[in-house]
């Protein structure tokens, strides 16, 4: 049966159809976007936005398993993670799926200080509720080019600019997603939620000198998008984390998968356009 990636038209879900591509099972890709390179790599394109209930539901038609990646950081409009899981699950449940698979972020709390961790909360109180299995993977600072530049030219004070964060490589991360689907005959009932946090931790100083970023007044922005007032707004309280899992109940997700997440270099391997946000 196949896998259904959504919103497959950004950077990491795009990925992400191609890493699955390559396992070589049936995958259909649902966005509205352009997704003409992976009609061409063989799979299959439903277009549709996140809120159209029914065009998602036609497209999770005999699928076994929905990824669904959701906002992230760079998001214009925190509520809109919780509608677009909420159409998600009543087309999974229309549809049969047998279990979804979804993204979060560590300290994910209804009290959080910030707005994307209490919507990512609410999405994963959603998803223990649902009738399907449901899996959750709280993963780290995901490393972009769009990342990368909303850091850049926020203006990040020091106490922002010495937050510790424990970064990922989206290739980690989608090497993850595509081994928790190859798991299918160990899944079971219920809700699972894994931890994927980052190979180390540093300031966000750090991790800008290693994704060859300058800082604003050092030169190299150039070229970059300068961030409107709510997401400087938005990561400055989003970025105070936590950006790691302590809590030992949690299951350790690349212990799981038996990957080793990669250090970040200084090569700018991340997947996106610069100043590309994720809707």
């Amino acid at each position: 049966m196949p896998v259904l990636v959504t919103t497959a038209h950004r950077p990491l879900e795009r990925r992400l159809v191609l890493r699955l591509l390559d396992e070589g099972g049936e995958v259909r890709a649902y966005g509205h976007g352009d997704t003409s390179a992976l009609r061409a790599a063989g799979a299959f394109v439903a277009s549709g936005t996140a809120d159209d209930e029914g065009w998602l539901e036609a497209a999770c038609a005999d699928v076994h398993t929905v990824v669904h990646v959701g906002g992230g950081l760079l998001s214009p409009d925190p509520d809109r993670i919780v509608r677009d899981a909420e159409v998600l699950l009543r087309a999974v449940d229309g549809a049969g799926v047998q279990r979804v698979i979804a993204l979060s972020l560590p300290g994910a709390d209804p009290t959080a200080n910030d707005a994307i961790r209490r919507a990512k909360a609410e999405v994963e109180r959603r998803l223990e509720a649902a009738d399907v299995p449901t899996i959750v993977l709280r993963t780290s600072l995901v490393v972009t080019s769009g990342l990368d530049d909303a850091l850049a030219t926020a203006g990040l004070g020091p106490d922002a600019r010495a937050t510790q964060v424990a970064p990922v490589h989206p290739e980690d991360v989608v090497d993850l997603i595509a081994a928790f689907d190859r798991a299918r005959s160990r899944s079971t009932s219920g809700h699972l939620v894994v931890s994927a946090d980052g190979a180390e931790r540093y300031p966000i100083d750090e991790l800008l000198r290693r994704r060859g970023v300058d800082m604003p007044g050092q030169g190299g922005l150039v070229g970059r998008t300068l961030p409107p007032a709510w997401l400087i707004d938005q990561l400055d309280a989003t970025l105070q984390g936590p950006w790691w899992s302590d809590d030992p109940v949690v299951l350790d997700g690349w212990r799981f998968a038996g990957i080793e997440p990669q250090p970040i270099t200084e090569l700018r391997t991340g997947g996106g356009a610069p100043g590309e946000l994720e809707g």
